[in-house]
């Protein structure tokens, strides 16, 4: 169904499902672009224009759900689901993350599928400056798209064999990137510590 949906009204549905996926929609982000790639592998895309889309897509519903924090934050954070995933000590935990770290903090929950929707009305709510969150989702979109809309061209015909692949190679992402948050924080404490020592 998701493929003949694509394939016929093309780049608009690839744009509108990631964009609804954004705003909490229950729609399969990863499995959108792999089968965007297998289009382009068959003619019916081209491939950089399903990139271009696709990263766009994604972009702007995530915008759209951190403006939605900015504007109706109390009530987003307040609702059962989002309470559920984000209880008052994870809240603080990210808020404090918020006022030293925003961008590494956005990068990390873009690829967690279960914190991206908190996460992110959290940070509209938490007063991060619009252009800090594009350029902080921008990039870490930039870094993924392209590898998931590349795997699906690729391995035309695998669709499920890589959906389960894509999700592996996203927790590895994670993993990349907080493991280097960690020790650009403990080398900044480090050197905290240093100044501190010398005054």
């Amino acid at each position: 169904m998701l493929q003949d949906f694509l394939g016929h009204f093309t780049y608009a549905a690839v744009f509108g499902l990631l964009v609804a996926g954004g705003i909490g929609v229950p729609v399969p982000e990863e499995l959108v672009q792999l089968t965007s790639g297998y289009l382009a592998r068959r003619g019916i895309l081209s491939f950089l224009p399903t990139v271009i889309v696709a990263w766009a897509g994604i972009v702007v519903g995530d915008f759209l759900l951190f403006r939605l924090g900015r504007s109706h934050g109390p009530r987003i954070l307040d609702s059962r689901h989002v309470a559920r995933v984000l209880t008052p000590r994870r809240r603080a935990f990210v808020e404090r993350h918020f006022t030293s770290h925003s961008i590494l903090t956005i990068v990390v929950a873009r690829h967690a599928s279960g914190l991206r929707l908190p996460v992110f009305a959290l940070a509209g709510a938490s007063g991060v400056r619009s252009a800090t969150f594009l350029l902080a989702d921008g990039l870490s979109a930039l870094a993924s798209v392209p590898l998931v809309v590349g795997a699906g061209w690729y391995f035309a015909g695998h669709i499920q064999e890589l959906k389960q692949r894509v999700r592996w190679v996203e927790v590895g992402l994670v993993l990349t990137v907080a493991a280097g948050a960690g020790i650009w924080v403990l080398l900044a404490r480090r050197r905290e510590r240093k100044r501190a020592g010398k005054g």
